[in-house]
């Protein structure tokens, strides 16, 4: 069925584009902490498998107890002395 307007047709021809796809998944890797997609795919061959989880960020136990203690804090402000 052809585009009924050059929006559709543009959405199409993106949408089937390789180099879009891979532009997606190197700024996905970015933002999500993981190593470049042409470094996984490398990975995948040499190991058969990638766990993605080794470059998550893992806060320590101080960070984890500074952000509980942050947003306690800021409850208590809420809840109690900040009443409007």
């Amino acid at each position: 069925m052809p585009p009924r307007n050059i929006e559709e047709f543009l959405y199409d021809k993106l949408m089937k584009s390789a180099t879009f796809h891979k532009f997606v998944r190197t700024i996905h890797a970015k933002i999500n902490g993981l190593p470049p997609p042409h470094i996984q795919d490398r990975q995948k061959i040499r190991y058969n498998s990638s766990n993605q989880y080794d470059y998550l960020f893992r806060p320590t136990r101080l960070q984890k107890a500074n952000a509980f203690r942050l947003l306690f804090l800021d409850e208590l402000k809420k809840s109690f002395f900040l009443k409007k």
